[in-house]
């Protein structure tokens, strides 16, 4: 019985014919090897990731394998809107103006209509729907803010992530969190030490981890890389403590400079003619309602000498803006300046000055 290709005979055979046989198993060999690499490399995921710049827009593509089906999603990017976003301040001081961004929602929009329309098409659940979603994030690149942008703290908005084509944890849990927020999931970020990942809401019984919030669980969601179903978490988290942020449209207002300055004045006068100049930006979502500068003057013994408040134009989301406010102060004062910028739509910012005088 013999090997298909070749028969085993028991006659001895020519040199120059054993030397046919075996340059033929060498051949066969190399084919073999040839078919095992092709079916390797074909059980592996076929993830590609390309951006062209066609005139005025970025045209986006990203293949990846879910369920063994190869998916595929195209979106064109304005490049304005790239540039738009990069020119914004990236401090991770708030991720959700990230996740709720205003300028971006037609092309967030764009892939959650694509998603949906994929998954009717395929028949997928809920929990796959979101798993497509996962797995399109988890198959983006894996790169460090040091190695891509030089800086320790560099937090991208998706479309940078999208055209980027790459990104950090926190990167990929702002995108997911974008994604699956449109398409009408429940969803939190989940803060732990050194990363960022999600939490969606599942009304059926899942093993894994999740949080109680608000009388639902929320299964933890890790995006940063491929492999992590709904529910299961690396065990370097298992243990660490989690904060979860609710995604809630408001504006997020900060204070980014505060400055004075006083008018020589004379010893006959009775007060002082004080400059506030204060910078301000609204990062976002949306636009902010009934905006307002609080300046408070405060003696030693706490007593409030100056009481102003200066109403102010309302605030676009990305928009900065410059003022400068001209206060009478009674002398002699000695004490505090608080500035607080306050409104009917976000939290409060502060910023006081100690050991004012005024002589």
């Amino acid at each position: 019985m013999g090997t298909k290709g070749f028969r085993l005979q028991k006659k001895s055979l020519p040199l120059n014919n054993l030397a046919q046989i075996a340059l033929s198993i060498e051949n066969n060999a190399v084919k073999i090897r040839f078919v095992l690499a092709f079916l390797l490399l074909s059980a592996l995921p076929c993830v590609a990731h390309t951006v062209i710049e066609e005139g005025d827009h970025y045209a986006v593509s990203h293949k990846w394998n879910y369920l063994k089906k190869q998916w595929q999603c195209s979106i064109n990017i304005p490049v304005e809107l790239y540039q738009y976003y990069q020119g914004r301040r990236h401090v991770s001081d708030d991720m959700v103006q990230f996740v709720l961004s205003d300028h971006d929602r037609g092309c967030i929009r764009s892939l959650v209509n694509s998603f949906r329309e994929g998954g009717i098409e395929a028949g997928y659940s809920d929990r796959e729907n979101m798993g497509n979603v996962i797995k399109f994030v988890q198959t983006l690149r894996y790169v460090s803010d040091m190695d891509s942008k030089g800086t320790d703290d560099y937090v991208r908005f998706p479309i940078e992530t999208l055209v980027d084509g790459e990104g950090d944890c926190e990167d990929m849990a702002i995108l997911a969190a974008a994604i699956l927020h449109e398409m009408g999931y429940s969803v939190l970020l989940v803060v732990l030490p050194d990363h960022l990942a999600l939490a969606i809401a599942y009304d059926e019984e899942l093993d894994g981890t999740y949080y109680p919030y608000n009388g639902s669980k929320y299964y933890f969601l890790e995006v940063t890389h491929p492999g992590w179903d709904i529910g299961q978490i690396p065990d370097t988290f298992k243990k660490s403590k989690a904060s979860l942020v609710p995604l809630v449209y408001q504006p997020m207002m900060r204070l980014l400079k505060c400055s004075y300055q006083q008018d020589s004045y004379y010893l006959y006068n009775k007060n002082v003619r004080f400059v506030l100049h204060c910078e301000l930006e609204n990062a976002g979502p949306g636009q902010t309602e009934g905006l307002q500068l609080h300046v408070l003057f405060k003696s030693n013994g706490r007593k409030t000498v100056v009481d102003r408040v200066f109403t102010l134009q309302e605030m676009m989301e990305g928009e900065m803006n410059a003022y400068e406010l001209e206060l009478t102060v009674p002398r002699p004062f000695h004490g505090s300046l608080e500035v607080h910028v306050e409104g009917d739509n976000f939290n409060p910012k502060s910023m006081s000055f100690d050991h004012i005088k005024l002589k």
